[in-house]
This record gives structure tokens, C-alpha cells and sequence, in this order.
């Protein structure tokens, strides 16, 4: 190994320092701190807790609308559910075909302009 070897040596083990000092770099940049880490798990909670709130609210909105029916609008409420139940499970697909079904294709998108 003469001169050049020497020479393709440093060089390799310059660009080596300079892609790792870089690598370092960038990800000390990108790198989240505990606050805003605490910050989204606080905001999550605070979205789930809500979801939950509406949930609780429209069920108890649902109970009453049947309530205040008499005794005979609730017997057909309730049967037109059990009704509307049934037909939407036979137009359910399995989740399996979902999986290997082939995407169509929308032909009505708008194409962004070059």
C-alpha cells in the first residue's frame, strides 16, 4: 500500500465522520423532549375522554326517544330494529374479502395540475 492508499483511506474515513456527524445531527433535531411527549398522551386522553362524554350522551338521547313512545310505537321501534339489524349483517362482507379485494379505481378525481 503506497501514497494512494494512504490517501483513499483518509478520505474514506473523512466522508465516514462527516455522514456519521450528520446522521448525529439530524437526529438530535428530530428528537421529541418529555414535555411534548406528555403534552400528546395528555391531548389522547383528553380526546378519548371526550369520545367517551358524546357516546354516554347519545345513547342516554336514543333511550329516551324510545321512552316516551306509548307501548305499541316502542314494540315497532323495536322490531324495526331488530329488522334493519339483520338485513345490514347479510350485506356485511367479511373482513377477509375486504383484505384481497381489488381497488377500483375513481374516475372522477381531479388530476393536480403539472
Amino acid at each position: 500500500m503506497g501514497k494512494n492508499g494512504t490517501k483513499i483511506i483518509k478520505l474514506f474515513l473523512r466522508h465516514l465522520f462527516l455522514i456519521l456527524f450528520l446522521q448525529i445531527q439530524l437526529a438530535e433535531s428530530q428528537a421529541q423532549t418529555r414535555e411534548v411527549k406528555k403534552a400528546e398522551r395528555n391531548y389522547a386522553r383528553l380526546l378519548e375522554k371526550e369520545k367517551k362524554e358524546y357516546d354516554k350522551k347519545r345513547k342516554a338521547t336514543i333511550r329516551h326517544r324510545y321512552e316516551i313512545q306509548s307501548k305499541d310505537v316502542q314494540a315497532r321501534m323495536k322490531e324495526t330494529e331488530k329488522r334493519s339489524q339483520q338485513h345490514g349483517r347479510k350485506q356485511k362482507e367479511s373482513w377477509i374479502k375486504n383484505i384481497f379485494k381489488k381497488k377500483k379505481y375513481k374516475a372522477n378525481r381531479k388530476r393536480k395540475p403539472r
